[in-house]
């Protein structure tokens, strides 16, 4: 199925996008949505434990399965401030 992903931060920055569509095989999970990001965009492989997966605006782990529809984001760590 193809699924739509918004990306903020370095997941925008490495996919050149505000949002990307990926193919994931029916009943996938965030796993395989992880998987193919790997895949498709390499820098992603050895970041991706660090970046946080949202399905329907909730954090998901990697079983939660992915419906055609569902709203996903990346959000990759955030840091910065004041010193």
């Amino acid at each position: 199925m193809r699924v739509k992903v918004l990306c903020f931060a370095w997941a925008r920055e490495v996919t050149g996008e505000d949002e990307i569509e990926l193919e994931i095989p029916d009943g996938g999970t965030v796993a395989d949505l992880r998987a193919r990001l790997g895949e498709e965009f390499p820098p992603f492989s050895n970041r991706m434990e660090s970046i946080a997966v949202s399905v329907n605006q909730e954090f998901a782990g990697d079983a939660r399965g992915i419906a055609a529809g569902d709203e996903l984001a990346l959000i990759p760590p955030i840091s910065g401030g004041l010193a």
